[in-house]
């Protein structure tokens, strides 16, 4: 027992420790607004603060992330207020606000990117002001917060902020796979080496994923997305041992004189250096003399992206300037992706609409004081997966009644509204210690809520209303989760292998327009990028999942999708370095309407073997790969009885 308690209060300080910005920030932001602007005004001071718990450890809040909140954030407080004028509006804003922050701010990898954005909006619509006067006092407090925050920030930053963690430096990457280059060599450290690249991937991915709508393109995107094609490209020789079948005493010294000269790189990545290293690149690329194959595709297209990654650092004109525009284009194509009714974020959205208006109708109808509480505790246990919805439906009741036991213990006891406030704000600081979704976190939630809510209404009135309003928000989600268009683990796992195969048609699509016009990087990097977050989610859920009745199948479509990929991603850089001549492309372009058309929604393997007698290029790499590519698909027909939407 004694050893029991002494690791709680070793996790309690840590927790302390760890969360003193946020609570600091809160309790700076708390006080402001409620001396400057009164207690009316409070809740804005939750919104600020869970931007800025997301935030402030982040090193690329910018001015431009600023603007960005405060006009969106401005526009939200209004929409907030006009959801409050009849039932109508809160209908039509509670099914469309909410639905379009979900769909255009989360992914599957950022499932609750909507988050802090849909609070403005929802907890906002349930304290309206009373007047157009009030709605303009209310964007004065938040921009008042927006301006703590953003001093916090920068404080933090300034002082605190550990520089030395911010490993995914080019420099760092590039010294990375220089090493591991030289580990491919020694089956002994086979382990090391997949384990060391697994990290590098999985890091990466994570800050390289910055695709959004309305997403802006900068110098240091396009770079994040040669650098990913880079890893990617990596890839393939890490986790595919084919290509040792063609490794000779030649391909070694290749292979070692590629890392030795990225070692060089990393070393030397300073401007007066690019060009010794662009020369030294392109000396490599006009020496190779190993025939063509898996290992001399990858040095090429190694040697190139490190050619263009320089170039690019080193250009320093005017002609990025064009780049800080909105692609529309681009977001069209999310928009056509995402917008159907088995992608995790059609889902997500409807869900979260769907929950947020049942309960927003409910506590506009319902002549209570503090019906708001419903949406409120609706908004909190909708969660992108239903299993997590599930678990927070067990876990808030419960810490609810503690907090409302401990609660009606408590108040009368708290001298005054000073006491009031300490007490409140004690139980605001803990809940920030405490995980989200816990049973525990809902305790200080309570008795903070109950505390602020005592000043206006008889305790136990609040309590009771509390309970109440709770339990009608468990049934709304219950429903909803039950009903209507579930996320759960099994579905996403169909969705994602489906996803694979569209992710494939896709790719043949981008080849095909750059066999017509220059490869946009952008595009690529970011649809490798997403190819191998779902890969990565899939056999996760086959590792959880050892039992499943076509688990061998399955696993043998997502590493044969795998190597498809890795061959279409070579098939792009020989498009991109004019391997298909003028006189080839309108075969090709033939080819890959056929095949993109086998690929996806069903599989075709009769159609695939047939596309054998279509290639005849004049580069023997080209050849290669379309043959290396092929053979994959027609084993991937052998397995469609496995594959989601190819049952029958």
């Amino acid at each position: 027992m004694a050893e029991q308690v002494t690791q709680w209060r070793k996790t309690f300080w840590q927790s302390l420790r760890a969360t003193f910005p946020v609570i600091l920030f809160f309790l700076t932001a708390f006080l402001s607004v409620y001396l400057l602007f009164g207690i009316h005004y409070v809740m804005m001071v939750s919104i600020l603060t869970v931007f800025f718990k997301t935030r402030y450890k982040k090193n690329d809040n910018t001015l431009i992330r600023y603007i960005r909140l405060i006009l969106v954030g401005s526009l939200l407080v209004v929409l907030a207020y006009a959801s409050s004028l009849n039932i109508w509006l809160c209908i039509i804003l509670n099914i469309t606000v909410p639905f379009c922050l979900v769909f255009t701010q989360s992914t599957q990898f950022k499932p609750k990117g909507y988050f802090s954005f849909a609070m403005i909006f929802v907890f906002l619509s349930m304290i309206p002001p009373d007047n157009l006067e009030g709605v303009g006092r209310q964007l004065i407090v938040f921009w008042f917060c927006v301006l703590l925050l953003a001093v916090f920030i920068g404080v933090y930053y300034r002082f605190f902020a550990k520089r030395g963690s911010q490993n995914m430096t080019l420099e760092y990457i590039l010294c990375e796979i220089s090493e591991m280059m030289f580990l491919i060599f020694q089956p002994e450290k086979k382990k090391e080496l997949e384990h060391r690249f697994r990290n590098l991937l999985h890091d990466f991915n994570q800050i390289s994923y910055h695709q959004n709508f309305f997403s802006v393109r900068t110098k240091e995107n396009q770079i994040y997305d040669m650098v990913n094609t880079l890893i990617q490209r990596f890839s393939y020789l890490i986790t595919d041992d084919e290509w040792r079948n063609e490794l000779d005493e030649e391909g070694i010294l290749l292979l070692g004189r590629i890392a030795t000269f990225l070692k060089e790189t990393a070393m030397e990545l300073d401007a007066p250096s690019y060009e010794k290293q662009i020369k030294t690149a392109q000396m490599h690329l006009d020496r190779m003399m190993v025939p063509e194959g898996r290992i001399r595709i990858f040095c090429r297209s190694m040697l190139h992206m490190i050619i263009l990654i320089l170039k690019t650092r080193s250009d320093r004109t005017e002609r990025f300037s064009r780049i800080h525009r909105i692609n529309w284009r681009e977001i069209r194509q999310q928009i056509t992706t995402r917008f159907s009714l088995e992608s995790f974020e059609t889902r997500v959205a409807m869900r979260v609409s769907a929950v947020m208006t049942i309960s927003c109708i409910i506590s506009y109808i319902l002549p209570v004081t503090h019906s708001y509480w419903i949406p409120l505790n609706a908004f909190l246990l909708i969660q992108p997966s239903c299993e997590e919805s599930s678990y927070r439906m067990k876990t808030r009741p419960v810490g609810t009644m503690i907090g409302c036991c401990i609660e009606f213990l408590v108040h009368p006891l708290l001298p005054g509204i000073v006491g009031q406030l300490a007490f409140a704000l004690v139980m605001i600081s803990l809940m920030y210690c405490a995980t989200p979704g816990t049973w525990y976190h809902p305790i200080f939630s309570t008795c903070y809520a109950l505390t602020l809510a005592g000043m206006t209404m008889d305790e136990t009135t609040a309590i009771t209303l509390r309970l109440l309003f709770l339990m009608a928000a468990v049934v709304i989600v219950f429903v909803v989760n039950r009903f209507f268009f579930p996320v759960r683990s099994e579905a996403l796992f169909r969705y994602n292998i489906k996803a694979l195969l569209r992710l494939n048609r896709i790719y043949w699509k981008i080849i095909g327009k750059n066999l017509e016009r220059t490869p946009d990087l952008s595009v690529s990097g970011e649809i490798l990028t997403y190819f191998h977050m779902v890969y990565e989610e899939c056999t996760g859920y086959l590792r959880k999942n050892p039992a499943l009745p076509s688990g061998r199948g399955l696993r043998v479509v997502l590493l044969t999708l795998w190597h498809m990929f890795s061959e279409l991603e070579q098939m792009h850089y020989l498009v991109s370095t004019g391997a298909v001549s003028a006189e080839e492309k309108e075969d090709a372009l033939a080819f890959i309407t056929r095949i993109r058309k086998d690929l996806y929604p069903r599989v075709n393997s009769r159609d695939i073997i047939g596309l054998r007698r279509q290639i005849h290029y004049r580069e023997p790499e080209v050849n290669y790969v379309f043959n290396k590519y092929l053979m994959h698909a027609e084993l991937l027909g052998r397995y469609r009885k496995c594959i989601p939407g190819n049952e029958g």
